[in-house]
């Protein structure tokens, strides 16, 4: 019961009500960015060793950061109230159950304290689309003998650091994660089948719950949830019975059929999602990549990045989703655009905040918005190509040389001023 109240009022100091200026966010709400380990660090030992981006550029070590992460802790710092990210597991563990390795626990041990020793929040997120090659090599997140594993590497981590987190993010994105690797054959092992999505999403739900358990038991203060991916799909025409039946094929298949296996037992406090934009529905999802789907959006006037439609008021209507049919306080756990046009970027997180924010004038519990990503970094099957950064890295410079963009500058002057500033 404690433990429940110690979360209630950590809850109700996040989203405590607007006062004064109408685009002032609440005190203590969460403004910070976002990464994951294997997109800034490279593949390590991880499954991802080897991979080539779909622009041809090699993982390898991505943008340097495991040696380069003292320099990059400024940007970090600079960009927010919080920071978001994981570690590399493959780091940690060379081996089921083993002990975490010592080197590995100093290098992230000095990331935790520099955040906490400047009053950051803390986001861990315990495992984002990578694995040790050793798990892998028993067939990863399909191997039941994957909870049990997960869960012993969890419990070690919690032991060590658990005085700096504030919020523990289970597991991102694992509807995504399922079909990136088991529909769509983008991660490895690039291989079709359904028995592996399947199987994966169970092992990861069983995963979740265990820990939420064991974090909720040993360390009550800490907030607990998973991050969902989550698009806001519409049919080009509301007549259309198929554009309706492939909006709920999809639902089945990656949101709220998916979403529920890790909510069902209500081991969650707070409601993660990613949102990247609007997938309108005709005869297929009309995507800003191909050039039939970016024709049919200029065509119509619509605004998109390189990757998707750029649809603002879809992340207030997911917030309002989320929260009346969870009834459990939001968190954005990643927004952005891929875009090289950076007033385009500015823009975006503009507006975006701007729903949020009309979000929580409405009284809806909203804890904070993480931008993604910290960094221009190696964009998963896309390869660097792909730039969602804050902070431009020059893919040219055998040294990476780093350089904050002008929404980095709009962006820490937002929250530095804890109010959505005019562009």
């Amino acid at each position: 019961m404690d433990g429940d109240k110690n979360n209630k009022s950590k809850i109700d100091s996040n989203i405590s009500g607007l006062k004064g200026d109408e685009n002032i966010f609440p005190e203590n709400f969460i403004l910070g960015t976002a990464t994951s380990a294997f997109q800034i660090e490279g593949a390590g030992r991880t499954e991802w060793q080897g991979f080539v981006g779909q622009d041809g550029t090699p993982l390898n070590n991505a943008i340097n950061h495991y040696k380069r992460y003292k320099e990059d802790l400024n940007y970090i710092l600079y960009l927010g109230n919080s920071y978001r990210f994981s570690m590399d597991w493959s780091r940690l563990q060379d081996k089921p159950y083993a002990l975490l390795n010592k080197e590995a626990l100093e290098h992230y041990g000095y990331i935790f304290k520099t955040l906490k020793e400047n009053n950051k929040k803390v986001c861990l997120v315990l495992n984002h689309f990578s694995n040790p090659q050793w798990l892998f090599n028993m067939g990863g997140w399909t191997n039941p003998r994957s909870v049990d594993i997960f869960f012993d590497y969890t419990k070690k981590i919690m032991e060590v650091f658990h005085e700096y987190i504030d919020l523990v993010n289970t597991i991102n994105e694992p509807n995504g994660y399922a079909m990136l690797t088991y529909f769509m054959r983008e991660f490895p092992p690039k291989k079709f089948s359904i028995i592996g999505w399947n199987n994966t999403l169970n092992n990861m739900a069983k995963a979740h719950e265990k820990i939420y358990d064991y974090i909720k038991d040993k360390y009550p203060e800490i907030l607990i949830g998973i991050s969902h991916a989550y698009m806001y799909l519409q049919p080009l025409s509301k007549k259309s019975l198929y554009q309706k039946a492939v909006i709920r094929f999809s639902d089945i298949i990656q949101n709220e059929n998916v979403h529920k296996r890790f909510t069902k037992k209500g081991k969650f406090d707070y409601i993660g999602f990613s949102y990247y934009g609007r997938l309108l529905i005709g005869k297929a999802a009309i995507l800003a990549y191909n050039k039939e789907g970016r024709k049919f959006l200029d065509d119509h006037g619509l605004k998109h990045d390189d990757l998707w439609e750029i649809y603002p008021e879809g992340i207030y209507k997911n917030i309002k989703f989320f929260y009346e049919k969870y009834k459990k306080p939001v968190l954005v756990t990643e927004n952005g655009q891929c875009t090289n046009d950076d007033l385009l970027r500015k823009q975006s997180i503009h507006d975006h905040l701007e729903y949020i924010l009309k979000a929580i004038k409405e009284n809806i519990p909203v804890l904070g918005y993480y931008h993604w990503s910290t960094f221009d970094n190696f964009e998963l099957a896309h390869g660097p190509s792909r730039r969602f950064g804050l902070v431009a890295v020059d893919f040219n410079d055998p040294k990476l040389e780093r350089k904050i963009k002008d929404s980095g500058e709009y962006y820490h002057n937002i929250a530095v001023a804890n109010k959505l500033i005019d562009l």
